[in-house]
């Protein structure tokens, strides 16, 4: 795993890890040509140390969280997801929506989500619990942002200044945001079904992909990323596990 070193000038590159988004906002609020990343930033705590605790004791406890409204409804919501999903990918494909059409659509989706969730809390028109629930986190989310953005610019409840960084050349520079709003255009222009795992392949690659030195995932994704010459942008050797000869020959090399 390697560092990451950006020129804002030259680079058209893009989390919402809050340590990435922290980073790339304060680099806008100054206006800094540089932002320099760990990979750390990429983790919860430092990954190497973790692996050594965890070899260090013969017995690993994975505590399984119970989930929120239980398991029947995560299926159920994660189904109607998938399926709200397909039904607006058929529209663009019918629609014939560019891949860089749908790809603007993305950068700005996530900010345009918390402010229908924000109103719809202010208005209180909630059909069940569960959509209370989820408009009080993007109300939540939302707030936290406006405090991130206050503390980098000095700002207080500035949504302008926030809405600037959303269309800026920063935010869309940040690895996560870079890759998975690539990605996620892609799905959703494909003439192909979402399947239930895309969102979560998605986040893996974005969020490690550009901290690896190798980083091996299955044919599709590894020739759409090439495509993009994500490889090159963020020096990763990006492979499928039919690459038998290039993995072997990457591992020779250490």
């Amino acid at each position: 795993m390697h560092s990451l070193t950006f020129g804002i000038e030259t680079a058209v590159r893009q989390s919402i890890h809050d340590n990435q988004f922290m980073a790339f906002m304060t680099a806008y609020a100054q206006q800094k040509s540089e932002v320099n990343l760990d990979y750390e930033d990429a983790f919860l705590g430092d990954p190497i140390e973790d692996l050594r605790d965890v070899l260090k004791n013969p017995v690993y406890i994975y505590v399984k969280s119970q989930i929120l409204f239980g398991e029947d409804y995560a299926k159920n919501a994660k189904k109607a997801l998938l399926a709200s999903l397909n039904e607006r990918r058929k529209r663009n494909v019918e629609s014939k929506i560019s891949l860089e059409e749908q790809l603007e659509a993305e950068y700005i989706g996530e900010l345009q989500a918390l402010l229908i969730l924000k109103n719809q809390f202010l208005a209180g028109t909630f059909r069940d619990e569960h959509e209370q629930i989820n408009a009080v986190c993007g109300a939540i989310n939302l707030s936290q942002q406006l405090q991130m953005w206050e503390d980098c610019s000095g700002k207080s409840k500035d949504l302008s200044g926030l809405i600037e960084f959303y269309r800026s050349q920063y935010y869309r520079s940040m690895p996560f945001t870079d890759i998975s709003c690539n990605l996620t255009a892609k799905l959703m222009v494909d003439r192909q079904d979402i399947r239930s795992g895309d969102n979560m392949d998605i986040n893996h690659v974005a969020t490690l992909m550009p901290y690896s030195d190798l980083f091996i995932t299955d044919k599709a994704m590894s020739t759409f990323l090439k495509k993009k010459k994500f490889d090159k942008k963020y020096g990763a050797s990006i492979c499928y596990i039919g690459d038998t000869q290039d993995i072997d020959s990457f591992f020779a090399g250490l």
